[in-house]
């Protein structure tokens, strides 16, 4: 009796030993693959295809559990399989993988020759591996190369099976049907893609809303984001080749602006830095001093009375050339710290400015607002302190006049140098036309110098224009005072062009040869 009750306990014991070793008792190695090189049916480890279904009602007689090993490890459980599939939220394109990852646990002799199909949407190819029975984890990188034949571009299933089902189907023995653990079921490839992009760097030179295209070239799927709103990106992620279009919203602030777009794709990171350029502002207003009480240094409306060897940096102002509409010349002044200065230099031909009043210029301040102005002689030095051009506008032009009594010195009789400096901020600002008068001007109203006309007065198409001298230009304002259009002339009679305005109010300022500037209305229909 005491034989058969020790028999008993040791069988019952072998029973238990069995039932508590039946599952994984620890989880399958831990993928090591970048997430970038992987497309995941199942696994802890990556993201996986939404909306896979591990038990489609294929008519078969396995049975399907979601375990968990350890704490957090889900795995999954076919058992008594004579064949199960797994259904893909959606159809795969794993061209551009190389292996079909799998870990199995069994401790089914029957499943040591474990068959496995790769499915695509128009047929199908098993191949069978070796997988170890002792209850460890095998882990089976299939090359996809073994499913020959296989359309990669469409998968959209996986099969498992028993051998005993693979080699008799329904004619074999359901006793031989097996039980087996999967985990980390993905396709992966060892070829780390690459990530080009077609430039590295973009200038946007258009002022208004304006496109640029660049391509990305990856294997893998990309990410594309802009640190600036104003730069906005066709596309933000996508997986492949692909071309992206930037657009770039109008730059109304007359200053250049930077973005950095950070493309992200197969664990690389590729940044182009992308430019937008100033909006350069319209002409300044046209002088109305005439010719013989100027002496200009910088404009394009009258004859240099000096000649300008250079625009020099006194202190950290970096100048630049720009170009108005219609071909003015222009200066663009920037400073990066209260005290920046500079201006042009004229010293091999200094000037008398003794018997001028006023000195001009024109301002267009972007980003700074407070600006100064300097004279410096040859026999005097520099005139005392700096004298403000007062409270500007930003964003258009600002006309001053400033009297010659404001630059405190001995005499003006040799200036060889007019100086600019940002007194209390620092930025951009643009120039133009600076030079001495005498504070006289010869603007002639709607009613004098009938010699000059303008007809039509409503022209739908086409003004002409005829003088009995030569105009050297012409430049059309709305009632705002804002510039819309110059015109070069050099001659006594033109056509001009109008069919670009919309209908409306206009002035007309008409610039003669002799400095005299007459002022027109019409309206354009």
């Amino acid at each position: 009796m005491k034989k058969i009750t020790r028999l008993m306990l040791s069988v019952a014991f072998s029973v238990l030993t069995i039932v508590a070793y039946a599952q994984p008792a620890t989880s399958a190695p831990t993928p090591t693959v970048p997430a970038a090189r992987v497309i995941s049916i199942f696994s802890n480890a990556y993201t996986n295809v939404a909306n896979t279904n591990f038990f489609p009602g294929w008519g078969q007689v396995t049975t399907y559990n979601a375990i968990t090993v350890g704490a957090t490890d889900n795995v999954i459980k076919y058992a008594n399989m004579n064949y199960q599939g797994i259904q893909f939220g959606s159809t795969q394109d794993v061209s551009s993988m190389k292996y079909l990852h799998l870990d199995v646990w069994t401790s089914d002799a029957n499943a040591a020759t474990f068959p496995v199909a790769l499915i695509w949407t128009t047929s199908e190819k098993t191949i069978t591996k070796p997988v170890a029975t002792n209850g460890s984890w095998t882990s089976l990188d299939i090359p996809l190369s073994e499913f020959t034949g296989a359309i990669l571009t469409t998968a959209n299933q996986l099969k498992f099976q028993s051998n005993e089902w693979f080699v008799s189907g329904a004619a074999g023995s359901s006793s031989k049907y097996t039980t087996i653990y999967l985990d980390n079921i993905y396709f992966w490839t060892d070829v780390v893609p690459s990530l080009t992009v077609s430039a590295t760097t973009l200038t946007v030179n258009q002022p208004a809303n304006s496109t640029k295209t660049f391509d990305i070239t990856t294997a893998g799927t990309w990410t594309v984001a802009s640190d600036q709103t104003w730069l906005t990106p066709s596309s933000t992620s996508g997986t492949g080749n692909a071309t992206i279009t930037l657009t770039a919203q109008a730059n109304a602030s007359y200053l250049a602006r930077t973005a950095t777009v950070t493309i992200i794709g197969s664990g690389t990171t590729k940044t182009i830095t992308v430019t937008q350029n100033a909006t350069i502002p319209a002409p300044a207003p046209v002088p109305t001093a005439l010719a013989a009480n100027v002496k200009s240094i910088f404009s394009d409306t009258y004859t240099p009375a000096v000649t300008v060897t250079a625009f020099d940096n006194w202190w950290n102002m970096a100048i630049g050339d720009c170009t108005y509409a219609a071909g003015n010349a222009g200066k663009v002044m920037i400073t990066t710290a209260g005290g920046n200065c500079g201006g042009p230099l004229f010293m091999g031909t200094p000037l008398n400015a003794s018997t001028m009043s006023q000195l001009h210029v024109d301002v267009f301040p972007t980003s700074t607002m407070d600006i100064g102005l300097k004279l410096v002689t040859i026999s005097n030095g520099e005139s005392t302190g700096w004298v403000s051009l007062g409270t500007l506008t930003a964003n258009q032009w600002n006309t001053v006049n400033v009297p010659l009594t404001s630059f405190v010195m001995t005499a003006k009789t040799d200036v060889k140098q007019v100086g600019f400096v940002t007194t209390a901020s620092f930025g951009t600002f643009y120039m133009d036309n600076l030079y001495f008068h005498t504070g006289a001007t010869a603007v002639k109203n709607v009613y004098e110098n009938e010699s000059v006309k303008i007809y039509p007065s409503a022209a739908k198409s086409t003004l002409n224009l005829k003088s009995d001298m030569d105009v050297n230009q012409i430049v059309i304002s709305n009632l705002l005072g804002q510039t819309i259009q110059s015109v070069k002339i050099n001659s006594m009679q033109k056509t001009i062009d109008v069919s670009n305005l919309s209908a409306g109010n206009y002035f007309m300022s008409i610039q003669l040869v002799n400095g005299e500037s007459v002022n027109r209305k019409f309206i354009k229909l």
